[in-house]
Order: structure tokens, then sequence, then C-alpha cells
């Protein structure tokens, strides 16, 4: 089986020069670009996204994805047309790094307003699906715990109606295992159609605590295990969050990005997967 090995890199450390370095050394072919110096990356300017371009083809890294922060806000009608804005920011720049899949998210509702709202969040979807597709681009959609689409019968609503080449699932497992769902009872197999990248990291659900993938509860081996059954391959992308976690992103720095690493090769050496 193929697999890609990618990272958001802003993990371990905000320079540039410091994350293409630890992912050559880490053996990860992969950049997931969330932001550089600090800086988010749908606030880099022109310059700023040709120097990384630059930069990683001369460290022989990719850039897997712009991972925006697009739709990552609570729903408010009045906040769609910004939200588009901030989409063409992100096509803006995965046009520059010659990439064509943009990491996004649907809005959060206040708990218990999901049905009331999925309505007006599938419409709103769909507009950001026309505006990627017209530009041929591939939005990824993240299962992040505190939205909508966090929940398997919001999500598989979401794919049904949206879902389309162009428009796919990011699928975290350490999100949907801090709100009490599991990959192979909850997700698998009605996401495969619609699944294109794999983010890493686990959790213990009776601590509410990141870790390492095959340390928690988010059924990664035997999640991998199946989707190489089904002839699934794609990215794998490193998300450890093994100091922090923010609204806008995590960090573990280089040594705990390193062991994320270390322990992700071990699962995929079990399973007779070379990466």
């Amino acid at each position: 089986m193929a697999f890609t090995l990618s990272g958001f890199a802003d993990e371990i450390d905000p320079s540039l020069d410091v994350q293409l370095e630890t992912l050559k050394k880490l053996g990860i072919p992969g950049l997931d670009l969330r932001s550089v110096g600090g800086v988010n990356v749908l606030d880099l300017s022109t310059e700023d996204l040709f120097a990384i371009g630059d930069a990683c083809r001369a460290a022989g890294i990719h850039v897997q994805s712009i991972g925006s922060p697009v739709n990552k806000i609570p729903y408010d009608v009045m906040s769609k047309g910004r939200e588009l804005d901030r989409l063409d920011r992100a096509i803006r720049a995965a046009r520059h790094l010659n990439v064509f899949r943009i990491r996004i998210f649907a809005p959060s509702v206040d708990p218990g307003t999901e049905d009331d709202h999925t309505i007006r969040i599938l419409a709103w979807m769909k507009e950001h699906s026309v505006r990627a597709a017209a530009d041929g681009m591939t939005l990824i959609v993240e299962n992040d715990a505190r939205y909508w689409n966090a929940f398997p019968e919001y999500a598989k609503q979401l794919f049904g109606e949206v879902g389309a080449p162009h428009f796919k699932a990011a699928f975290d497992f350490a999100n949907t295992v801090l709100i009490g769902y599991r990959p192979m009872s909850d997700w698998f197999p009605w996401l495969l159609p619609h699944l294109d990248t794999l983010h890493i990291k686990d959790a213990i659900a009776s601590e509410g605590k990141i870790v390492p993938a095959g340390q928690g509860d988010g059924q990664i081996e035997e999640t991998l295990r199946w989707l190489i059954e089904q002839g699934w391959s794609g990215p794998l992308t490193l998300e450890p969050h093994l100091q922090a976690a923010g609204p806008l992103g995590g960090f573990s720095g280089a040594e705990l990005f390193g062991e994320a690493a270390k322990a992700l090769r071990s699962i995929l050496e079990r399973l007779g997967v070379q990466v």
C-alpha cells in the first residue's frame, strides 16, 4: 500500500527552517501548511508563499495541503460571506504553492441545536464546494470535536448531500474519541467513499488526554488494517497536539513530534506497510 506521510509542521516550531529540517530528519516528505512564523496561512503574503514554496522544494518537501481555519467559527448567517472570502484566500495560497487540497471545517452550533441548523449549514457548505470546484480545488472537511460535523449522524448528512470528488473528509481519530465515538463502530464503513486524509492523533477517552498513535482509544491500528484490506491509501497527516491544543491549532515541539512519528511508524511496521 502507498501512504504519504505528512504533518502540521507548525507543531514542531514556528520557524519554517526548523519545520523543514525536522521533517527531513524524520523522513516525512509532506507539510500541511497552517502557519509560519506565527502567521496563519490565510495571512501570508504572496511573497511569503513563494518563499515557502522555494524553501520546501529546496528541502525536498512537498506541501500536502493548505491547513486553513475556514469555517472554524460559531454559525452566524452574517458570517458566511466572510468565510467565503477566507476560502478565496486559501485558494490563492493553494495556487501559489501548486497544491489542490484545502482543509476546512463546518461551523459550530450551540449544543442541542444541531438539527435546527442542518439545512442552513448544508447550504453553506454547498456554496463552499461550488466555489472550490470552480478553481479545481478539493476541500477536505475535518471532524473537529467542537463543530457540527463532529457527530457521525451530521457528517453522514454532509457527505451524503455535498460529497463529491472535490469535497472529501479529513478524519481525525482523537477528535471523535474525545466526544464519545469510535472510528470502527461509528464512522466506518460509511465514511470510506468520502475519505481523503487521516489526521493522526490519539486520545484516552476517560482522561480526555491526547496521546501518540496507538496509545489511546482511537482504534488507529485497527482502522488502518481495515482500510488496507479495503484497498484505501492516502495521506497520513501527523497532528499530535502533545503539548497544547488551541482554537487554531496545537503544539508538540520537535521531540514530541518525533515521538508521534515513531508511534505511527511502529503501527505501520506491524501492518507490513513501508513508508
